[in-house]
């Protein structure tokens, strides 16, 4: 994330549409940003106008779509490829499930395809001074693209909210010293180069499958910055696991993001110029 310009908040009959709303006018007004307000039939838009007009924020455009048989995420995607949008907020489905890591179907096909950083929103509020985190993996080349993906647009968050941000990373090597110190070498260097500040920067050591979910629960961070993994062969294991984890103890909202890479990818395999499995639904969690 380099810019943040335009907003897209979706809004459905799914789930309550106020916070969305709220907490999208908050991040628009932080970065001046203009903000669609895309409203899901059957919802209707005599609801949303007033709490638009409430809100007090100029640049605010209302728009009705009728999902026509559609899926909510193909919805979604054509108005984010229409508008040309930096970031998509949502309500998260199944906010209120027994295990929220689980994202439902459409979550997690938009969280795949999503050119764009996905913020997927609670009910919870945000802290007066916003608290965000980053869990982010530097073990080898492609986890380090993810890594550098998550890093800036955290980074680029908190700047814009004036918020805190915590970067978080466990080192699971406990034997290789060697192959420890050149990932912590690299973890250093995306602090400089996002100026993110080693302060912010936390390393602990262990299963980082084991470690951080407890430690991002007990924390309540407002938002959560994690890599987005799309169906890199060698990566869904591995890091979407860990993603799901992580999304499954954070009591507040998460925003997903692609490497440029990744989402270079994608646009191959929607193009039909990349053959490739997807892999059945039942395998994106552990």
């Amino acid at each position: 994330m380099q810019k943040l310009t335009s907003i897209l908040a979706v809004l459905d009959e799914t789930a309550s549409p106020g916070m969305v709303l709220h907490k999208a006018v908050e991040l628009a007004r932080c970065f001046d940003a203009h903000l669609e307000v895309l409203v899901i039939e059957p919802l209707m838009d005599a609801k949303i106008v007033p709490q638009c007009d409430a809100s007090g924020y100029a640049d605010l455009r209302v728009r009705v779509v009728s999902r026509s048989g559609r899926s909510l995420e193909s919805v979604i995607l054509d108005v984010v490829d229409e508008q040309k949008t930096d970031l998509v907020i949502k309500a998260r489905a199944g906010e209120h499930a027994v295990r929220r890591a689980a994202l439902p179907g459409n979550d997690w096909r938009l969280s795949q395809h999503c050119p764009v950083p996905l913020m997927l929103v609670t009910s919870r509020p945000w802290s007066h001074a916003l608290r965000l985190a980053a869990a982010v993996d530097v073990s080898d080349g492609d986890t380090l693209r993810e890594a550098r993906a998550v890093m800036q647009a955290a980074g680029f968050l908190a700047l814009g909210c004036r918020g805190n941000l915590d970067i978080l990373y466990t080192e699971r090597e406990d034997r290789d010293e060697t192959l420890r110190m050149e990932r912590a070498v690299r973890l250093a260097q995306l602090v400089r180069e996002f100026h993110v500040g080693c302060e912010r920067l936390q390393m602990f050591d262990g299963n980082p499958e084991q470690r951080l979910p407890p430690l991002i629960a007990s924390r309540q961070y407002d938002v959560l910055v994690l890599g987005a993994v799309t169906h890199h062969t060698g990566l869904v294991d591995s890091l979407w696991s860990l993603t799901s984890r992580l999304v499954d103890a954070t009591p507040g909202d998460v925003v997903l993001v692609k490497s440029d890479r990744a989402q270079q990818r994608e646009k191959l395999v929607a193009a039909g110029s990349v053959g490739e499995q997807v892999p059945h639904q039942g395998h994106q969690f552990v």
